[in-house]
């Protein structure tokens, strides 16, 4: 198979990454050095080379504009629509799972969301430490928590929660997506917070092959919990 629509446009490290055994896969490089192209070139390798449906794939990354690039450059890779498939932010995948699976998720089928801060753990499992200010805080928390369960309403940072949820709680759930997605790549790894790293890792699990990409020099959203440690957790973990 005539592969070099694929590799000519890489350099030797590209190449090297993009046709990587079929192994979890950590791929550190830094601001401007082609770790998106990598990963799209990534996908369509698997597709074209290693005979992997796209159906199979998911890749996730941070902002929708990133997400959007990501769709025009596997489309135009691929040469089909890119619709069908699972491209997009840690956010608009969690949505759409949880459109998906209202019923399992408790939520009415019209659900709408409201914008909010991540927070990443239920009101339950935070402690005040002894704090007055920090007791309140929780209290209100839970009573806004208590309103979006009676009103319908899931908050932005409340989706990938309980898309978590979702799949710990709900018998056979996860099994079934870890079984659909055999290969999930991810953009921007170091940027990830505590919550999008124990949703990746629920859904790999020991089936799914991780490839990831990111930068331990930098990480843009450290004031909303991202962990740059996440990418040595990673080497641990896979």
């Amino acid at each position: 198979m005539d592969v070099s629509h694929l590799l000519d446009p890489l350099n030797d490290a590209q190449r090297q990454a993009v046709t990587a055994p079929l192994a979890p896969m950590l791929v550190l490089a830094g601001a401007g050095s082609g770790k998106t192209r990598v990963l799209t070139h990534r996908v369509a390798w698997l597709v074209q080379v290693e005979n992997v449906s796209p159906h199979g794939i998911l890749a996730v990354t941070f902002t929708n504009k990133a997400a959007g690039e990501m769709r025009g450059r596997i489309e135009e890779q691929l040469g089909i629509p890119s619709a069908p498939l699972w491209i997009g932010t840690f956010h608009g995948i969690a949505h759409r799972l949880l459109r998906m699976h209202w019923r399992e998720a408790g939520l009415p089928q019209g659900f709408s969301i409201l914008d909010a801060e991540d927070e990443g753990l239920r009101p339950k499992h935070l402690k005040d430490d002894g704090d007055p200010t920090r007791r309140q805080m929780i209290r209100l928390y839970e009573a806004y928590e208590d309103a979006c369960r009676r009103n319908g309403v899931v908050d932005f940072a409340e989706l990938l929660l309980r898309s978590h949820e979702l799949w710990k709680d709900v018998p056979g759930l996860v099994d079934h997506y870890r079984s659909r997605f055999g290969h999930v790549l991810v953009d921007e790894f170091q940027d990830t917070n505590t919550i999008q790293y124990s949703w990746l890792k629920t859904l790999a699990g020991s089936t799914s092959i991780p490839f990831v990409v990111g930068d331990d020099d930098q990480s843009i959203y450290r004031w909303r919990g991202a962990k740059v440690e996440n990418l040595q957790q990673f080497r641990r973990d896979f």
